[in-house]
């Protein structure tokens, strides 16, 4: 989970979560981020369609198939139009893939987020949490890497110097 805020220097503080859309995670950005932007990341809503493709395509030959299924899928979520999918899905007997799409849709409008901005701003963010994290010979027990999150989350949205003088 990713919180960032201050997207450019000029622009008025955003705070946006970007998540796998696992429900305990959601419930905590309620919590932290609830006038913020929620996201459920770009790589996990293709991994779920990818998962669907297999179910429908089990057949090893039908790689071919599925590879096109996957592309031609792809288009409609990255557009916003989950009802498509969700609505495929249902038609393709694999309803437990949609009931992902149905529960997340809000969070899924990618062409909305890319045109506000907040695409490239929530990449390059995530891509400094995990560089960050995941350095070369970098370990973190769970509770450790989440107290590393928050604090690099304070630390890249420029609120250290405040979050200081609170606590100091």
């Amino acid at each position: 989970m990713v919180w960032l805020s201050g997207l450019l220097p000029f622009e008025q503080s955003v705070a946006v979560a970007v998540e796998d859309g696992a429900l305990w995670i959601w419930d905590a950005a309620e919590t932290v981020c609830r006038d913020g932007q929620q996201i459920v990341d770009w790589y996990h809503a293709v991994e779920h369609l990818n998962e669907a493709a297999f179910v429908i395509y089990l057949n090893e030959k039908a790689l071919y198939k599925r590879q096109r299924w996957l592309k031609i899928y792809k288009h409609p979520l990255y557009m916003g139009n989950i009802d498509t999918i969700i609505s495929v899905l249902h038609k393709c007997d694999v309803s437990q893939f949609a009931i992902y799409f149905e529960r997340h849709q809000r969070w899924m409008q990618y062409l909305e987020f890319w045109e506000e901005g907040l695409s490239a701003t929530v990449e390059r963010g995530v891509k400094q949490f995990k560089q960050r994290l995941c350095s070369t010979d970098m370990r973190w027990p769970r509770y450790r890497a989440k107290r590393m999150i928050i604090l690099l989350s304070v630390i890249l949205g420029h609120e250290f110097d405040e979050l200081w003088t609170k606590i100091g």
